[in-house]
């Protein structure tokens, strides 16, 4: 059934004329005519009839009456009215997909923007894998990932960039096999702290290295980024870790930048969100906030390849 012959129906019912019914609808009486006649047709029922006070309601017409105007209330109050969005009431909790790292640098500047504008919000930061995301952002139950997710393809996904970023070598502040520059040797005989995770940008630097034939010493491997610098503080290993990350941690006072023997590769860094929130008046409200903060995160040069004496 046409929807809008309901609204044709309350409108004469009200009105109890077609005259009077065409006007409110803003059509042409003949019109509203012909529209009343399909009704009629497939309800199988006059539903008016002329009287001496006008178009008079038959019996079937008054008993639909109530349920036709509580059918369009809701349509007009559920489906035809625009989502609202208020920061400032609502109790929703987004659903952040963010690296260890990505904490670290983005989940801040979203906190400062809950406290000053939607203090009754909470966020809740997940990590999965790019297959795992794919499906939880298409379902909803992730309204947000920012990092770098090079899988993360296809027309029903949709991203802006934030910044471009690249690495950084990492060593003991008082490292004796390397200085504040490392040599290629010195690259592929010290020993190095290593994280492997799927979808991570170690994989990246993983195959710059394999495709120049660069070798390095390997002696531990861990799925964990923000452990990394914790154990460098502790040990003579050293680490090629996100320019982010060696910036993070810039003021330990056992840490040190070293520059790479090469110019490392730079990896975009983006925001993701599924085509189906895209529209969605607290995702666009979401995306404002980090859209927001681009500057601030594009200043903190995170790709100016591994050169710490350039640190922004």
């Amino acid at each position: 059934m046409d929807l809008n012959l309901l609204r044709v129906f309350l409108a004469v019912y009200e009105a109890r004329s077609v005259g009077g019914a065409a006007h409110a609808l803003g059509m042409s009486q003949p019109g509203l005519s012909t529209a009343l006649a399909r009704l009629r047709k497939q309800l199988g029922d006059p539903l008016f009839l002329r009287g001496a006070s006008g178009m008079e309601p038959t019996s079937r017409g008054r008993d639909l009456a109530e349920s036709v105007r509580t059918i369009m209330r809701s349509i007009d109050d559920v489906v035809l009215k625009p989502p609202v969005f208020d920061p400032a009431t609502s109790r929703r909790e987004f659903r952040i997909a963010l690296s260890d790292i990505a904490e670290g640098i983005y989940l801040p500047t979203v906190l400062q923007a809950l406290e000053a504008s939607a203090s009754h919000m909470s966020l809740r930061s997940v990590f999965m894998t790019p297959r795992q995301l794919e499906a939880e952002m298409a379902a909803g139950t992730v309204d947000i990932a920012a990092g770098y997710y090079p899988d993360i393809k296809g027309s029903a996904f949709m991203h802006r960039r934030i910044a471009l970023h690249s690495f950084a070598c990492i060593a003991h502040k008082h490292h004796a096999g390397v200085g504040d520059r490392m040599t290629m040797e010195q690259f592929s005989t010290l020993p190095h702290v290593v994280v492997e995770a799927t979808g991570r940008s170690q994989e990246l630097f993983d195959r710059f290295l394999q495709k120049r034939r660069i070798t390095r010493r390997v002696i531990l491997r861990s799925p964990h980024f923000m452990s990394v610098p914790f154990i460098v503080a502790d040990s003579d290993a050293v680490a090629v870790v996100p320019q982010a990350l060696a910036d993070f941690v810039a003021d330990h006072p056992l840490i040190k930048q070293v520059a790479l023997p090469f110019r490392p590769p730079v990896f975009q860094v983006n925001l993701y969100w599924h085509r189906s929130a895209h529209a969605d008046p607290a995702n666009q409200w979401l995306r404002q906030v980090l859209i927001r903060q681009f500057p601030l995160f594009q200043a903190r040069a995170y790709d100016r390849n591994g050169r710490p004496e350039a640190r922004a």
